[in-house]
């Protein structure tokens, strides 16, 4: 029986060096590094995409509710005599009557838009833009009894505000830390509440009153159902709202389609731009088309403006969202550039809403 003999040892086999695990600890290392850097970028850029998501997703919803009730506004217009010949002859001593010389565009009702610091008379650091107010049936009513009429006749009106959330902030969260944002706000009154018919008036019946005296009143903290505000917001980081009356199309070289708002400011209840052909001009108009520009920014960015404001009360870019829109006809083209230059130097995540609404009730040329 042979002797069984182990094979032997290798002396020269060896594990690995201290150097090999340092330098394979260190790649280790710059992986796991460089995947943490991916993870926390990808989940970076997940939040801001759904920030974006969900506050754009409200800016659009209010600006589709902003053009689907634009395009509805009306002032009814119809014609009449000249002026109330009637009156004016009783008002001629020895004159027992007056014959009519003329027939004249009248409407009981008013579209009015421009820079919100005109329309409203406020400063434009806290009303940003512009706002805009017109009739419409909309059929807005606080009498249950009054439901099914769909087409009463309401006033509504828009325009961005700087504002905190005081008013309608739940009651169970603590006092004061209130959020100051831009909100764009909804001016509607129900039909039971419309002015329309109680503001004074001119010569020629045309109004002359505020239809919209109530619209900077502050939401009411006791609302009811049959007491609601009639000015609330509708979206939060509204930064500004642009609107520039327009025609269908260029008439001449001379007249653009911006030429019936050239500074965006349009009255229907006043005459701009009289013609031999067109004395009235425009008033008792609808704009045919309204170009609208809705500028929003994510929840984010509001917040780290607010922080970096200095003051949560004081508006972050103060009246420069105003500045730029002088000229209607350079909306495009300059306009709404320098806009992104100003947003893009405060580096915040906007974007920007836009349309032409074409306004059914017009009936321009009549």
């Amino acid at each position: 029986m042979k002797n069984q003999q182990s094979s032997p040892i290798s002396i020269g086999a060896k594990g690995f060096s201290l150097v090999e695990i340092l330098v394979s600890l260190a790649v280790l290392a710059i992986l796991l590094l460089i995947n943490v850097q991916v993870i926390d970028q990808v989940q970076n850029t997940w939040a801001a995409s759904n920030a974006r998501v969900s506050q754009f997703k409200e800016a659009r919803t209010a600006f589709d509710i902003l053009v689907r009730n634009l395009s509805q506004a009306t002032l009814n217009t119809y014609l009449d005599y000249q002026s109330n010949y009637v009156a004016t002859a009783a008002q001629t001593a020895g004159t027992t009557g007056q014959s009519p010389t003329s027939y004249q565009r009248k409407s009981d009702l008013q579209f009015i838009c421009g820079p919100s610091s005109a329309v409203l008379t406020v400063g434009a650091d806290t009303f940003p833009g512009h706002a805009v107010f017109f009739q419409a049936p909309l059929g807005v009513t606080e009498n249950p009894g009054y439901v099914g009429l769909d087409r009463l006749l309401c006033g509504r009106g828009y325009f961005v505000q700087f504002s905190s959330d005081a008013a309608f902030r739940p009651g169970f969260l603590p006092p004061g830390n209130f959020k100051f944002r831009y909100r764009l706000m909804e001016y509607s009154p129900p039909a039971e509440k419309n002015q329309i018919y109680s503001v004074s008036r001119g010569v020629n019946g045309e109004v002359t009153g505020n239809l919209y005296a109530d619209a900077r009143a502050l939401i009411s903290t006791g609302e009811t159902a049959l007491s609601v505000s009639k000015t609330r917001p509708i979206a939060d980081n509204i930064l500004a709202l642009i609107i520039s009356p327009r025609l269908e199309k260029q008439v001449s070289a001379a007249v653009l389609p911006t030429s019936i708002a050239p500074s965006y400011a349009y009255n229907s209840a006043n005459i701009a731009s009289p013609t031999v052909n067109s004395p009235q001009g425009t008033q008792h108009l609808l704009p045919p088309l309204v170009k609208l520009v809705l500028v929003a920014i994510d929840e984010r960015s509001a917040q780290r403006l607010a922080e970096q404001s200095g003051s949560e009360t004081a508006p972050p870019f103060g009246a420069t969202l105003t500045t730029p829109f002088q000229a209607a006809a350079a909306l495009e083209i300059s306009e709404v550039p320098a806009l992104v230059k100003i947003l893009a130097a405060k580096r915040v995540n906007y974007r920007i809403f836009s349309a032409t609404v074409s306004i059914r009730g017009s009936k321009w040329g009549i």
